[in-house]
């Protein structure tokens, strides 16, 4: 609830601004909608936890990121059921997009762990720069040669 809310028996009386635009929503309705945003916060925060990990238990963040595409489609499916206005619908859109964009970062990073590990690993054992630049051309031909593969 804003500072401009008003309530009235059971139901909140949304005043936007003083242009006369009054919403009308049961606690029930807002009660429900802070439970969504609070469950999405909670998600992208274990997201970030997870993001922080290295490379193979960072596969682990695609666990969040599926429950937070689940729980957003079926708030958009509760909001069209009930007619939610456009605006209503914005977050659990907002939230989609977002889950997008985090499951390709991790299925790119997942794609592309093998050679950059091997890429790491040559690395640590490369004590000149000569053979530190034999480990950036055979990196550079795997990552090519991996996104050729798929």
């Amino acid at each position: 609830m804003c500072r401009d809310d008003v309530v009235v028996g059971d139901v909140v009386v949304d005043g936007l601004g003083g242009g006369g635009l009054v919403a009308e929503r049961t606690r029930e309705q807002v009660m429900r909608r802070g439970g969504y945003s609070m469950t999405v916060v909670a998600l992208f925060l274990l997201i970030l936890l997870a993001s922080a990990l290295p490379l193979p238990q960072r596969a682990v963040a695609i666990v969040p990121i599926a429950v937070a595409a689940v729980i957003s489609v079926r708030e958009l499916i509760r909001l069209q059921r009930e007619s939610a206005p456009a605006l209503m619908r914005f977050g659990p859109f907002l939230t989609l997009g977002f889950v997008g964009m985090l499951l390709l970062a991790a299925a790119t990073q997942v794609t592309l762990y093998v050679p950059l590990k091997a890429y790491e690993d040559c690395l640590a054992g490369a004590n000149t720069q000569a053979a530190q630049a034999a480990c950036a051309q055979e990196r550079q031909q795997s990552l090519v040669g991996n996104l050729f593969e798929l």
